[in-house]
């Protein structure tokens, strides 16, 4: 373009010059004369005029062009992706037409700058979002070709970018889905299916995208961890199958004894003998029902600890002093050995006493007859801690962690047999986190088992 309009302005001016110069000798004769018009004099005028005519051209041509020029290498450079600068342009040229050019080209730059500000703004905002989501996401092209894929993606699925492709990701997760079927799907609806990785339960939503004609352009994958969902759903499912099956069985009980009393033709001593199983099963289940509300009421935070600074040794004697007798039932040796001048202890006194009974219950009944049973009170740094030890029948380490679940028992039958209803652990458990103490339980299978809590000794504010 620049070398056509130099080659233009060059001829033009050098047509001028010598049409100028022809005419001016055919006025001054009057008459053509060729020799007259191609003397040695008239030629190197002619030369002359035509170098002049040559500079002017060059310079003309280069007000004009050299504007348009560095116009041309600003398009070039927006088509590479970048902004040029416009603000010395100007200054090449004086013509009020260029001018105008100019202008108009500043204000499409600027514009232009000002959208790819704001597109590149957006982009990294997204870009961050989706680097610092929780939930994966991968954006395959129409190609089936990944275009995006985030680093939660690549540790959910357990991936890496070599797994570049619809094909690949879908094989590693063994899933059989049809990539056109996706994104061709009537009223462009979402496609959702359920994979385990190792030990995470993932649910997977594919969707198609589109461009601004709603043209389909790709489909993404987005990929949640559902494992604690799941884990807690079947937690839900296994309480309402507990709390079933511990109030069937004393109502069926109830049921039978009762029966058998309507129908007559009993004794007295039968009578007292069914009325006191009907009495133990209803007993059974208002502890049931008692421990169940106690835990709502966890769950939903309206417990009102009545906190206080109290002595531990006297209540641990306390304690210790009403487990006497069962104890002395299955001939244990129940011991409790207290520290001197140990700090009072910030805690609900009540709570504390049934975390104590309930602790030593359990020794006592999991304990063989003419056991040991051992309870230590101390203190370290701000807190006091009570350790109970046995030498009972232990606990498997399998299931050490699970102890703590509600309704979970290492030995069921054993368990309701001896009037256990499965959640003394649990509110064990809520109650010392409630005093902001905690509880460490070791166990060996045969051995014995160690539990050891401990209590804050000062106000904690929260």
């Amino acid at each position: 373009m620049n070398n056509s309009i130099k080659k233009s302005i060059s001829i033009l001016c050098i047509s001028m010059v010598v049409i100028v110069y022809i005419a001016t000798i055919l006025m001054s004769k009057g008459v053509l004369d060729n020799e007259n018009i191609f003397s040695l004099s008239n030629i190197i005028f002619l030369v002359v005029i035509v170098v002049i005519a040559y500079v002017l051209s060059f310079i003309v041509s280069r007000i004009i062009t050299f504007p348009l020029k560095k116009i041309e290498k600003g398009m070039r450079t927006v088509a590479d992706g970048k902004v040029p600068d416009t603000k010395h342009l100007k200054e090449y040229t004086n013509l009020s037409e260029l001018n105008d050019i100019i202008d108009a080209y500043t204000d499409m730059m600027r514009l232009i700058k000002k959208n790819n500000f704001d597109l590149n703004s957006q982009q990294s905002k997204t870009e961050i979002i989706l680097e610092h989501m929780a939930d994966g996401v991968v954006a395959f092209s129409i190609s089936k070709q990944v275009v995006h894929m985030n680093k939660a993606a690549m540790r959910l699925l357990n991936i890496s970018s070599s797994d570049d492709s619809f094909e690949k990701i879908s094989q590693k997760l063994k899933i059989d889905l049809d990539f056109d079927k996706i994104m061709y799907l009537p009223n462009y609806t979402t496609f959702e299916v359920k994979t385990n990785v190792e030990e995470n339960v993932l649910n997977i939503v594919f969707a198609p995208f589109f461009s601004d004609k709603l043209t389909p352009m790709g489909v993404i994958m987005m990929i949640r961890n559902i494992t604690e969902n799941v884990k807690l759903d079947n937690m839900r499912k296994e309480f309402v199958a507990n709390v079933s099956h511990e109030l069937k069985t004393p109502l069926t009980s109830i049921k039978g004894y009762s029966e058998t009393m309507m129908n007559g033709d009993l004794t007295y001593q039968e009578v007292i003998k069914f009325s006191k199983v009907i009495n133990q099963e209803a007993n059974r289940m208002g502890r049931l029902v008692s421990d169940l509300l106690q835990l709502s009421r966890f769950d939903y935070k309206k417990v009102n600890w009545k906190k206080m600074l109290f002595p531990i040794n006297d209540l641990v004697l306390k304690v210790c002093e009403k487990m006497k007798f069962e104890a002395e039932e299955k001939n244990h040796t129940l011991e409790c050995i207290c520290a001197d001048k140990l700090p009072s202890v910030y805690a609900d006194k009540d709570a504390v006493e049934q975390v104590i009974m309930n602790i030593l219950s359990n020794s006592i009944k999991y304990t063989p007859d003419g056991g040991n049973i051992r309870v230590y009170v101390g203190s370290v740094n701000e807190s006091i801690f009570i350790k109970v030890i046995d030498n009972g029948i232990g606990i498997p380490e399998q299931d050490l962690n699970r102890i703590f679940e509600r309704f979970y028992r290492v030995d069921k039958t054993r368990s309701r047999k001896m009037g256990g209803t499965g959640l003394g652990l649990s509110i064990v458990k809520e109650i010392i986190e409630g005093m902001d103490g905690t509880i460490d339980i070791k166990s060996q299978v045969n051995e014995g088992t160690e539990v050891v809590i401990t209590l804050p000794t000062k106000m904690t504010v929260k």
